[in-house]
């Protein structure tokens, strides 16, 4: 039983990293003027940042199921019947899917189900970005001049 204390201190930790983009995610669901702004290094383009923003739900679940993934496996370590294989499993099915859907969102704004009620209306950055070029294309001839 000892063996667990620093298994249930790293899962204290991690659930308290966890607070941060569960809390965001709430915060930018509801339209709160005290939601933070995002910002992620790569990107400094208004669109990606809002896209990111938008999926910010998903994204707060897809860190939600690897920390679980994580604390299982801290927790299965030397433990019979839970194999890697297990902790892969919950990796998975369960953080994959919602990082596939937060980059739908942010590049597409779809699933509208997933996106805050005050943002659905916005389009997503791949979509910003192929109105643009179209919108700089236009009057050229075939050649691009």
């Amino acid at each position: 039983m000892a063996h667990l204390v620093p298994v249930a201190l790293a899962a204290v930790l991690a659930g308290g990293v966890d607070l941060f983009p569960v809390r965001a995610a709430w915060l930018h669901w509801t339209g709160s003027d005290r939601a933070p702004d995002i910002m992620y290094g790569y990107s400094w383009n208004p669109s990606a940042v809002r896209g990111h923003e938008r999926g910010i739900v998903t994204l707060a679940a897809s860190a939600v199921c690897l920390k679980a993934g994580v604390a299982t496996a801290a927790a299965a370590e030397g433990v019979a019947g839970i194999a890697p294989v297990h902790v892969g499993a919950i990796f998975i099915l369960g953080s994959l899917p919602w990082t596939a859907l937060h980059l739908t969102i942010a590049w597409f704004n779809w699933p509208k189900a997933l996106v805050p009620p005050h943002r659905r209306g916005e389009s997503g950055s791949v979509t910003e970005w192929w109105r643009q070029r179209a919108a700089r294309d236009k009057g050229r001839g075939p050649d691009g001049r």
